[in-house]
This record gives structure tokens, C-alpha cells and sequence, in this order.
């Protein structure tokens, strides 16, 4: 017989191939799914419907490269006080989630604007909220923080803290920090959920990793909704030689059955689904299973050395939506990724050794990510740590690309799990990974019953399978054992997620002309003089790492002329290099020839550090040459 897929409750915690899943055994080592690569494993993430769309041809994966459209607005705009904040007390759907960024638009339309990045592959949009002062000046030449969520299909929770993000920028301005002027400054690309694909499926309750694509083999289980409740959970069927059985204090939670096992009921416990053209026999899983955080090109390798990698670097459809938005709007100098899982403040490296990481940096990085760590009750720690057994690698992670290939200060916040609800410390758990533990399903049971509003674990009942007979469904939703509970959402990883953010985002490097004059040398010929400076907390360049890249451009100076003037000088422009916080640039010079009184700009631009214009009159009288 094919070893089912058993049922103590999902667990949370990565391997570096993926989830610690299904929670294993309470005998020994976890079953470590390889749920990424096509294989005989977990059922696929769609619907029965879904999934008789896709048996009809290939699902479309790669189409043209999406573009950003501006969306209409769903419907009438809604004053400020119909606006609530967002919820931390449940989880979105695709729907209300659309609802909600429209909504924002109506009284917050001169400081946010909704446009999407692209398509999924079933057809949602993937809402990019764009939060910056509209009423003038370009957004896009003004630095920007990126922030997504949700790229790991069943991280709900990260939806939330993004849009409260986007609530306190335009609504719940914190009381030392001038939101109003930082959005006059700096722009936020907002995107509350990169795979709604994948969430939406998610909350059936069934398991996905990003996406998975159904192979539809004999004989094999494919996720549906068999007692038509509307939610996905888990079959177990009364068997002599079945592998699992009920935990003697509490019957609803399945643990592994032990060598010597001879007394009791035993079960063979699957993913609630349908057998695709069944013969009889045990029924097995194949599925492809995608990983769309080990599809970025940083150290990408193919699925054989990394589960979920895809097929070629940002070959899903969303992954290539961001990137092509990302690598289009160069003025991107802070990227932050919600996750879900152990609770963490991730940094790089996610493979190699933190030696990797420049030493000017590395000093940078943990500065930051202690102030998010403190700020979330999180802890930081390089993504190479993320594991049982550190150090680990993942290829294709987000970590490296965000450093290595971006030249900026990556980070992740990993806001923790059903379990720490529970009382379970992520370090506790990973200690034990080799051996994961009944008292771990115990403690998370006892959560539910206390929250049984949550509605988390559906009670086994007898249902009439159409090809398996007699089956008992029940169990976990699996999206809850990786989400936070909601009051930790709420008093801890939400605001302070947010905060971090914004402080990040106050400190960005800041463009200023200085020293600027314009002085009369000779009848109608004058020197003009000026500094750039920057008087932000990073510098231009954001990081070291930075300075290696071909993409990074230098800060440049110009003179704009009034019309009549005439340059004398030999250059216009100057390409200063970078600039360190509060640095100034060598003294610019320029030689013109014009009208007493005309008036002269110096105008400065950084990639990274948006853009700075002064202008000065021409004044008579002054030195001679």
C-alpha cells in the first residue's frame, strides 16, 4: 500500500524544501513532502470544476508580459466615514479584497490610486495600490517601497498587515511621523496579494503551496469539495492496514500508528477529493506543485535540486508580473515581503553564508531588522537559519535576489502561526523537528475549542463517497495552521509591521541643491555655482552591493536654461557618483550668458533618491573674470 498522507495537524515550520507536512509522526521524523516537483504526492489546488476546466487542454501559463492598466472604480466613492480600517479579525477574500482597495480610492484619491500589474491565470487581477500625494510632482520620480504579500497561496495574514500599511499612510497617521509630507516625498507600490489564485483556493481550507497544477493520473486523488460544505479538509477511512489512528485523549486528531499496533481501528487517512479514473486499488496523488519564492533568478535552480523552482526563473505569470514592474520602476530602493510560518525577521542570505553580505551592509541590515524585530516581537535572523538544522539553502528565494541582483535591503517578516497562539515557541518546535510531537496538536486543539468562532477544525463526519464508499471528512483547514492568530495580527505584527515601514521609508536618501549662485563676472556673462547634497539617512547608492551593478546610474546635475540664455561653459551636465548621507557633492560651476534678472535652475536626479530643483535670479555687479 501507497504511505497515505497522514493527519496530525499541518505544521507551519519549512524544510528546505518546502513546509514541514503534514505534521508527520509523533513516532518519528516528519514526512517530508517534496510537493514541488511532479511526483506521487498531495492533490492538486483547484475545485472539481476547476480541475475539469484544466483536464480539457494546459493550464495558460505563458502568456504576454503584463502590463500596470489603471482600473475604474467599482462603483460610487464612499466618504471618509464609511471607511473603517482593515479587518484583523478575518481573513479576505479575492472579492472583498477588491471592495476594500476601491473603497479607499473614493475618500483618499489625491494620496492613492489602484491599478493592476497583470493577470492571474484564472483571471483576477493582481492589485498593485500605488500610496503617495497625487496632487503633484511625478510619483515616479520619487523614491518608492515595495511591499508584497501572499506569494505563498495559504499566508492570508499578510494581506491584512499590507493593507494596514496603506491605512495608516492615508488615515491613522502615527503622532511623530508626518505622513502627509513623507508621501510629498516618497511613493509606496503596495500589492495586498500577489497570488489571489492560490489564496482564493486556499480558503476552501484545501493544501497548496503557490499554485498547483493538476495531472490528472489513474487512480490518483485530486482536491474537491466531496460533501459540497464548501470547504476542503482531509478522508479517512476505516482500514486494517491503514497507517493512522485516533489519539487516544482526543479522537479528532490522527497521529501515526506505532510498529506494534495490533488493537483498535486503523484508518488510511487523504486530501478530501475525487479519484480520477479509479481501478480499485489504493488511490495515490500526482500533482505539480509550484513555489513562486523559489522562482526568482537569484541562485535559481531547476526542480530536481529545488522543489517548486518553475521552469525558468519568473516563469509563472505573477512572479513575471512583478518583475517586469520592479525592474520598469528603478526609483524602488526598500522591498519587504509578508510571509507566514516561523516567527521571524528574515534577512539574507537564503543560501551561501552571511559573508556574502557586504560588511558595511551587514551593519545596516541588522540595525533595520533588530527596529523590526522590536517593533513586531519577531526575531530576526539570516533565511539560511530558517530551519531545524541551520544552515540551510534556497535557491531562487527572494532574500538573494532582493540583495544580490537588486542592490537593496531585503527583508521578510514571517508573522508566526497557529501553534504560537497556542503557547508553542517557533525555536521549541524547530529543537524537536526530528521527532514533532502529539502535544503540539493537542495544545492548537485546545486553541480551537476556546475559539470555536474561528471555526478552524471541521468535526469528522460519515459521508457517501461516489468512488471510495463509506469515508469519514473532517480535520484541519489547512490556511489556519499557518496563519496568526487574529490577536496577534492585531496587537503586535500588523501595527508594527507598519511602523517599520514607514520609519524604513522616512529614511530614504533625500536630494538637495545648496551653495547655489549666480554672479555677474562680466557685462552680461555670470558664474553660476551650486552643490547637490544628499540629507537622507542611506545613501544614494542604498547599498554597497549596489554599487557593482550596471543598473545603478550615477546622480546627475543640470543647468535648464531660461529661453535666450547661452551656455559658455563647455558641460551641462555633471554625473556626480554617489553620495553618502549627508554628503554634498564637489562645487559645480557652469558659465552663462543672458538677461540681468533671468532666472536659472539646477535640477538633480538620483534613480533612487528622487529628484531636486532650485532656481536663482541672476544678479548684476560682482567680480570680473
Amino acid at each position: 500500500m501507497r504511505a497515505p498522507i497522514g493527519r496530525l495537524p499541518p505544521s507551519p515550520w519549512r524544510t528546505p524544501e518546502g513546509e514541514v507536512g503534514p505534521c508527520g509522526s509523533v513516532r518519528g521524523g516528519p514526512t517530508s513532502r517534496h510537493p514541488l516537483r511532479a511526483s506521487r504526492s498531495c492533490g492538486p489546488s483547484f475545485t472539481s470544476a476547476q480541475c475539469a476546466r484544466q483536464s480539457e487542454g494546459p493550464h495558460p501559463r505563458h502568456g504576454e508580459p503584463p502590463v500596470r492598466r489603471a482600473m475604474p472604480s467599482s462603483g460610487r466613492a464612499l466618504p471618509m466615514s464609511e471607511i473603517a480600517a482593515p479587518h484583523l479579525d478575518r481573513w479576505y477574500t479575492y472579492d472583498q479584497l477588491t471592495e476594500y482597495l476601491h473603497a479607499l480610492e473614493g475618500p483618499f484619491g489625491q494620496r492613492c490610486r489602484l491599478s493592476s500589474i497583470g493577470t492571474s491565470p484564472e483571471g483576477r487581477e493582481l492589485w498593485m495600490m500605488e500610496v503617495t500625494d497625487l496632487t503633484g510632482g511625478d510619483p515616479e520620480q520619487r523614491p518608492a517601497y515595495i511591499v508584497q504579500a501572499n506569494i505563498h497561496a495559504k499566508e492570508v495574514a499578510g494581506t491584512n498587515s499590507s493593507l494596514t500599511l496603506a491605512w495608516d499612510l492615508l488615515a491613522n497617521t502615527p503622532e511623530d511621523i508626518d505622513t502627509h509630507a513623507l508621501l510629498r516625498e516618497v511613493t509606496f507600490y503596495i500589492i495586498p496579494r500577489i497570488n489571489p489564485d492560490g489564496a482564493e483556493f486556499a480558503l476552501t481550507g484545501g493544501e497548496i503551496r503557490s499554485r498547483r497544477e493538476d495531472l490528472r493520473e489513474p487512480n490518483c486523488i485530486y482536491q474537491a469539495d466531496v460533501d459540497g460544505d464548501g470547504v476542503i479538509v482531509d478522508m479517512r477511512v476505516e482500514r486494517p492496514d491503514g497507517g493512522w489512528k485516533a489519539a487516544p485523549d482526543d479522537p479528532r486528531i490522527m497521529i501515526a500508528r506505532e510498529p506494534g499496533d495490533r488493537e483498535g481501528t486503523f484508518y488510511a487517512v487523504y486530501t478530501e477529493g475525487l479519484v480520477h479514473d479509479p481501478d480499485g486499488c489504493d488511490p495515490g496523488y500526482a500533482a505539480r506543485s509550484h513555489d513562486f519564492n523559489r522562482n526568482w533568478p537569484a541562485n535559481w535552480h531547476q526542480e530536481h535540486e529545488q522543489p517548486g523552482a518553475g521552469d525558468y526563473p519568473f516563469s509563472e505569470p505573477e512572479m513575471r508580473a512583478f518583475a517586469d514592474f520592479v525592474y520598469s520602476h528603478p526609483n524602488i530602493f526598500g522591498v519587504l515581503g509578508f510571509h507566514c510560518g516561523s516567527s521571524a525577521v528574515l534577512m539574507p542570505p537564503s543560501a551561501g553564508s552571511v559573508d556574502d553580505i557586504l560588511p558595511a551592509d551587514l551593519r545596516v541590515f541588522e540595525e533595520l531588522g533588530q527596529r523590526a524585530a522590536e517593533l513586531t516581537d519577531l526575531k530576526l535572523m539570516p533565511t539560511i537559519n530558517y530551519a531545524s538544522k541551520p544552515p540551510i539553502a534556497l535557491k531562487g528565494h527572494s532574500a538573494d535576489w532582493g540583495y544580490q541582483h537588486m542592490g537593496l535591503f531585503h527583508f521578510e517578516i514571517e508573522q508566526g502561526n497557529i501553534y504560537n497562539a497556542s503557547g508553542t515557541k517557533t525555536e521549541d518546535f524547530l529543537a524537536e523537528y526530528e521527532g514533532f510531537k502529539l502535544k503540539y496538536a493537542t495544545e492548537i486543539m485546545r486553541y480551537h475549542d476556546e475559539h470555536p468562532e474561528q471555526e478552524m477544525f471541521v468535526d469528522w463526519h460519515e459521508v457517501e463517497h461516489p468512488q471510495l464508499g463509506r469515508v469519514e471528512v473532517g480535520g484541519w483547514k489547512k490556511y489556519w495552521m499557518i496563519n496568526p492568530s487574529f490577536e496577534t495580527l492585531r496587537e503586535w505584527i500588523a501595527p508594527g509591521s507598519s511602523r517599520f515601514i514607514i520609519e524604513y521609508a522616512a529614511r530614504h536618501a533625500r536630494l538637495e541643491i545648496s551653495d547655489l549662485d549666480a554672479e555677474e563676472v562680466a557685462g552680461g556673462i555670470y558664474r553660476v555655482r551650486a552643490r547637490v547634497m544628499n540629507s537622507g539617512g542611506f545613501p544614494t547608492n542604498i547599498t554597497q552591493r549596489a554599487m557593482a551593478l550596471r543598473s545603478l546610474k550615477p546622480v546627475t546635475a543640470e543647468l535648464v536654461l531660461p529661453e535666450g540664455a547661452e551656455l559658455l561653459s563647455q558641460k551641462r551636465h555633471f554625473a556626480i557618483g554617489q553620495l553618502a548621507p549627508h554628503a554634498r557633492s564637489a562645487q559645480l560651476e557652469w558659465f552663462v550668458r543672458c538677461e540681468p534678472g533671468a532666472e536659472l535652475t539646477v535640477l538633480a536626479r538620483s534613480q533612487r533618491a528622487g529628484v531636486a530643483e532650485q532656481s536663482v535670479a541672476c544678479r548684476s555687479g560682482g567680480a570680473a573674470l
